[in-house]
């Protein structure tokens, strides 16, 4: 497009520069000729100039990469964090908010942990999850990080989640960009899983909309199998990455759409990470880079609305973007030369199913009255 937009402005200088030359007059021909020529030069350069300049580049400010663990603090730095940090180290949690700090070593992590987090209004949902998960991986622990929870929703969910298999994690999102907390866009998902792989080894990332049917010892098995060799695991969705992408996202990662159109997308809702130099560098760097510069994650004209499926081509961009998830799924599809059977499972997992908010939160209250009803507790039957 740049090169189209490049050969149409140059070819208007060149006609303007002829005409200019065809209406002066004889005398001063040669002298216009020459201030011609060095102007069209000169415009030929800037033009260069302005595509070089136009290149997107994903760079992000290197206090963001300590903070996350992927480098380590400068000497003079971490004397000086550690001091101002060692007054409350006494009383924060290890998985507390992020702090300049390096990861555990690879034998004091935990070997698997579930994630998920919880918005403000979303409690209900989490304290099913919470059951959920005490019912279906007794012998699991979950982590949830809480990461803009009112007062009395904070309460109602540590009331649930107050063992030593279940920790709600109060996770400060004050020191990135202010945009990296909008639920839309979903900036602060990767932060979250890079903190958990932090400290363990591998990490089953899930919405806390998601509830487990059953996981077996063979099916997990055989889910560690897929995952080995990749690092990352999850389930494709019928749509092609081009068709939730914006144009515009392709470019920070120096590829274009066209390699995206039969590409499936895998969702956010259940991924399974493997803690790996592979992972760290070649999938959640650059998914990192991009949440955090806005331009990538948020390209203008870009809106999370509007979907239009029934376009034909189906691979079209449907007109809304899946921020971070498109984000994820190019760099997936980069890493593995866009072969989705090296990182996913083809179609909905037969592990888990999904459950609204007004679902999770009819069970609590239902609960709360005492009053049964089986049909609403999916997760307590064995499919």
């Amino acid at each position: 497009m740049r090169i189209k937009t490049f050969s149409i402005v140059f070819g208007c200088v060149v006609i303007t520069s002829y005409v200019f030359v065809m209406i002066s007059s004889t005398r001063e021909q040669n002298d216009s000729i020459k201030t011609i020529v060095t102007q069209t030069h000169q415009h030929f350069k800037e033009l260069q100039e302005n595509l070089v300049s136009n290149k997107k580049i994903l760079e992000i400010d290197p206090k963001y990469l300590i903070v996350l663990g992927f480098a380590a603090p400068a000497a003079g730095a971490s004397s000086s964090s550690s001091s101002s940090s060692s007054s409350s180290s006494s009383s924060t949690p290890l998985l507390s908010s992020p702090l300049p700090r390096q990861a555990p070593s690879n034998h004091s992590k935990s070997n698997f942990t579930v994630v998920s987090y919880v918005l403000n209004g979303q409690a209900a949902s989490a304290i099913s999850l919470i059951q959920n998960i005490a019912s279906k991986l007794p012998n699991e622990t979950l982590i949830l990080y809480d990461i803009g929870l009112s007062d009395d929703d904070s309460r109602a969910l540590n009331t649930y989640c107050n063992n030593t298999k279940c920790t709600v994690i109060v996770y400060d999102l004050s020191q990135f960009p202010a945009y990296v907390s909008d639920e839309r866009m979903h900036a602060f998902r990767p932060l979250l899983i890079k903190d958990a792989l932090n400290h363990s080894k591998s990490v089953l990332f899930i919405e806390n909309n998601v509830r487990i049917r059953s996981l077996t010892n063979e099916h997990r098995a055989e889910l560690f199998r897929h995952v080995n060799g990749s690092g990352v695991l999850g389930w494709t969705t019928r749509l092609a990455v081009s068709s939730r992408t914006h144009p515009k996202m392709f470019s920070y990662f120096q590829t274009d759409a066209e390699n995206f159109m039969f590409l499936p997308m895998v969702s956010m809702d259940a991924v399974l990470f493997i803690d790996s130099e592979l992972v760290n560098e070649k999938i959640l760097l650059p998914w990192i880079k991009c949440t955090l510069t806005l331009e990538c994650i948020h390209p203008i004209g870009a809106q999370s609305g509007g979907c239009r499926f029934n376009k034909k081509p189906l691979y079209r961009y449907s007109g809304c973007h899946a921020y971070d998830v498109s984000a994820f799924n190019i760099v997936l599809g980069l890493t593995w030369n866009f072969d989705e059977t090296k990182y996913s499972l083809r179609g909905e997992s037969n592990f888990y199913y999904l459950e609204t908010l007004e679902q999770a939160t009819k069970i609590l209250e239902n609960k709360r009255k005492n009053i049964s009803d089986t049909s609403e507790h999916l997760f307590t039957n064995d499919d």
